[in-house]
């Protein structure tokens, strides 16, 4: 089914799967931190699908925020963190100094395990949701953006399709300029209009379902640059990113009657008539025979 918009950010890879256009941002993810601070957290997701898809007031998502309190284990849990070392070669475990600074809002997102990933995909699908709801006043409003989805983490062989689909968008190795003293880091991406996919063969790899990565097409000299390979994700890292698929499954408010399914109902109308009748003319026949004895 065609819809009127197309999931934020993303683009169509079939009909019922949208790509990001792009990895997601270190500002992406602070919004996703943002909204655990204002109470959202899986004990709360149960809640917020019995809200209504559409008519939603905003106000009274407020509420429903303010009926928790904050996960505090859970906002831990989801901060990204890096090993850094301080006076006397002391290695301390804290978080990631690229959520604390502006400068790197727009950076890929590194430094992430497959637990967060997977945990702000849900988040992404509950609040675009959300969004919805309040933006569509009425049904028929509705129904002009997807009802059943969820964002996910992407499969290899969706990865490669996209590769195979968006080759020409993709930056070449030889085409890339980079100042040789942060070659070795993830940078933000260049989404100049018009550019249909960002993928940069020198910028970070990314991470797929089943705890792997891309590694072709990025600065990983050992890995084999040149090549789309694969490896295993073992932990986090600075140069491991990743982006999200939206999946637009089936619903049953966008579903087409069936005329089959009519067919019952005209049977049973049907069916009534006839047992009426069959009352109305016994009840004549009744009536005959009682006169029948009066004369008697």
């Amino acid at each position: 089914m065609e819809f009127h918009n197309l999931p934020y950010g993303t683009i169509p890879l079939s009909d019922s799967l949208y790509i990001d256009k792009q990895p997601i941002k270190v500002y992406d993810y602070l919004e996703f931190l943002a909204d655990i601070r204002r109470s959202y957290s899986p004990g709360l997701r149960d809640t917020l699908h019995k809200l209504p898809i559409f008519g939603l007031n905003a106000e009274d998502l407020k509420q429903v925020y303010a009926s928790l309190p904050m996960d505090s284990i859970y906002y831990k849990d989801m901060l990204t963190r890096i090993w850094k070392t301080v006076g006397n070669d002391k290695h301390i475990y804290e978080v990631d100094h690229r959520l604390t600074r502006s400068n790197f809002y727009h950076y890929p997102m590194v430094n992430i395990n497959p637990r967060q990933i997977k945990e702000y995909c849900k988040w992404r699908t509950d609040k675009v949701k959300l969004n919805y709801a309040i933006q569509c006043k009425t049904l028929n409003q509705r129904k002009k953006f997807p009802i059943n989805f969820v964002y996910r983490v992407i499969e290899r062989k969706e990865w490669e399709k996209a590769m195979g689909i968006f080759f020409e968008d993709v930056v070449k190795i030889k085409t890339i300029k980079r100042n040789p003293v942060i070659s070795n880091l993830a940078s933000p991406y260049n989404t100049k209009k018009g550019k249909r996919f960002c993928y940069e063969s020198e910028n970070a790899a990314e991470y797929l379902k089943g705890g792997i990565i891309t590694i072709g097409f990025n600065w990983i000299d050992e890995a084999g640059i040149g090549d789309v390979s694969y490896m295993a994700f073992e932990k986090t890292t600075d140069w491991i990113t990743f982006r999200c698929m939206c999946e637009i499954k089936a619903d049953t408010i966008n579903k087409p009657i069936e005329v089959a399914a009519t067919a019952p109902q005209k049977e049973e109308k049907q069916i009534k008539k006839k047992v009426k009748k069959e009352k109305e003319v016994s009840g004549i026949k009744s009536e005959k025979a009682k006169k029948k004895q009066k004369k008697r």
